[in-house]
């Protein structure tokens, strides 16, 4: 007994709501290029903030020969460390966020990609068939 393949036949469901658009590969690495430049650019200013402060309390305290409280001293600490501990905040979001953006561009050129040869899809025949399907609906019944 010989079994016959089928051929499958891959179909795209259409949703007549559905608006779909058409992006190049460049545009898409562009929008994984300058998706979120805000965590990355609060992340370096703490960064640059928090560093110097914190460089400048550890060369004051060092400079003591017996320690002593100063306000310069006890604000340096303070904001070194404040900002560093937001850059290290800021940039975890900046690299989900980034992340993030990247797995949605990757999953969409992961797409199936479709071939339309203009000599056998008509992109406006869907509308032709809602107006014969109407045409229909309000046809009387005849038989025969």
């Amino acid at each position: 007994m010989l079994t016959q393949k089928r051929k499958m036949t891959d179909y795209i469901h259409h949703d007549p709501d559905r608006t779909c658009y058409s992006v190049t590969e460049d545009e898409l690495n562009n929008i994984v290029e300058k998706a979120q430049p805000l965590w990355r650019d609060v992340c370096i200013a703490s960064l640059f903030f928090g560093l110097p402060t914190f460089i400048n309390a550890i060369a004051e305290t060092t400079k003591q020969n017996a320690p002593e409280f100063t306000w310069s001293l006890l604000l340096n600490y303070i904001f070194g460390i404040l900002g560093l501990v937001l850059a290290i905040i800021f940039g975890i979001a900046w690299k989900r966020s980034h992340k993030s953006t990247k797995d949605l561009v990757d999953k969409i050129k992961a797409k199936p990609k479709i071939e339309l040869n203009p000599s056998t899809s008509n992109v406006g025949a869907l509308d032709e068939v809602k107006k014969e399907i109407e045409e229909l609906k309000n046809k009387p019944a005849t038989w025969g």
